[in-house]
């Protein structure tokens, strides 16, 4: 009878402490973003008076029924902002056409984002909940401003290197 008194001592206690390393996800009554969401800088600095880091930032979100795809979709953003200022490129063009005095406007922007090596960032924040039955997940990204900038510096190097073997 101690033996089995134990074993259910044992097992209760797994239990409850299995329960607590479980954080519930609120749910919350309206769509709602993080502050720090709301006004994502691009770069800033961390730290105290003598001894500040600076960084690059870059943020995102997503929204699915699934918990997962949510925060791959706001990871799978926030990589991408990275992306666009390190190896970005705008391609533009406006048509203006005139037929029988009848004009017709046509423009198109197109954000091109190449194959972009990004080795480094240290997550910062992370908000997620639930709202109408939708998970939503979002993240806040920071990478050290001299990696950050270091890429952007090969990057450029890559792409002379490409111009000059045309």
């Amino acid at each position: 009878m101690k033996g089995l008194t134990k074993v259910l001592m044992a097992t209760s206690m797994v239990a409850l402490a299995g329960c607590s390393s479980m954080v519930e996800i609120p749910e919350r009554d309206a769509y709602a973003q993080p502050k720090w969401y709301q006004s994502c800088a691009s770069s800033g600095k961390e730290g105290y008076f003598w001894k500040t880091t600076e960084y690059a930032y870059a943020c995102g979100a997503g929204e699915s029924r699934y918990q997962q795809a949510s925060e791959e979709q706001a990871y799978a953003f926030a990589m991408n902002n990275f992306a666009k200022r390190i190896n970005g490129s705008v391609d533009s063009k406006t048509e203006v056409i005139f037929d029988n005095d009848v004009r017709d406007t046509y423009t198109k922007v197109s954000y091109i984002v190449d194959d972009t090596r990004i080795r480094q960032h240290l997550e910062e924040e992370r908000v997620t909940y639930v709202y109408a039955g939708q998970q939503y997940f979002f993240v806040k990204l920071k990478m050290p401003k001299d990696v950050f900038d270091g890429l952007v510096a090969e990057n450029v190097r890559l792409q002379e290197l490409a111009a000059r073997s045309e």
